[in-house]
């Protein structure tokens, strides 16, 4: 969709949800969690993105509280749990986790496929069979990966720590979004000991909300609020330095 067609159609959306939510405060409190990203200066926009779209909520009558939680498992667990409202970013159409999406806000690079020079480079999921592939806590990979006995995964902390394991021969492969493979490799020189594999399975990021009524009131608020700062170019401006692939 081009771009002039892409801005009449989130203002028509604009125009119709607005009708129904501005002056609906919600009760209680509206706890925002944003989680981490291995790239600083994505994380930072992530944030200012954030906090922007939060002064629009609290403008339409909802206060919210932002959380910056640096663990994707423990963020995970907070939504899961009922300590937080909205959850940043999730993936869209990620039926391992409770709750729903609202409009998209950014696209994921695809994920990659990581082995140790002297081993086959590996370009799809099927051909991980029988072998042990790291992956890190809490975070969103292919239901394929996750739903094959055949595979074996072993959970780290963080994806530097998956290649460390692969460097030391304990597992056979990893698996990471391209651009933390990419942000990785421009911090430590290790072009020459990996193979990197072809990229699959980009996804679109939004907030995650809860599967109720209230979940759904807020998630109206926050399309409002996207709808508005992306027609009034914020988004473009908070985004447009980063590694981010933007949608709109």
């Amino acid at each position: 969709m081009r771009a002039p067609a892409v801005r009449m159609a989130v203002a028509a959306m604009l125009f119709v949800v607005s009708l129904g939510v501005r002056g609906q405060s919600l009760p209680g409190a509206c706890d925002v969690v944003v989680g981490p990203t291995s790239d600083e200066a994505l994380t930072q926009a992530n944030l200012d993105w954030t906090r922007t779209v939060l002064d629009r909520v609290e403008a339409m009558g909802t206060p919210c509280e932002l959380y910056v939680i640096n663990a994707w498992a423990r963020a995970n667990k907070m939504f899961a749990d009922g300590e937080a409202e909205v959850l940043f970013p999730e993936i869209v159409g990620d039926r391992t986790q409770p709750g729903m999406t609202g409009m998209p806000v950014a696209r994921t690079h695809g994920f990659v496929l990581v082995t140790a020079k002297g081993a086959s480079r590996i370009d799809g999921i099927r051909a991980l069979a029988g072998k042990t592939v790291g992956v890190v806590r809490g975070r969103f990979y292919p239901s394929e990966l996750r739903n094959d006995p055949s595979i074996e995964l072993e959970e780290a902390r963080s994806f530097q720590q998956n290649v460390d394991k692969l460097l030391y021969g304990r597992i056979d492969a990893t698996i990471e979004y391209r651009q933390d493979v990419m942000a990785l490799l421009a911090r430590r020189d290790l072009s020459e000991q990996l193979n990197i594999g072809d990229e699959f399975g980009d996804r679109r990021l939004a907030y995650r909300f809860h599967l109720t009524r209230q979940g759904a009131r807020l998630m109206a608020l926050f399309n409002v609020a996207i709808s508005e700062l992306v027609l009034d170019g914020t988004y473009h401006r908070i985004f447009e330095d980063t590694t981010q692939e933007l949608v709109y």
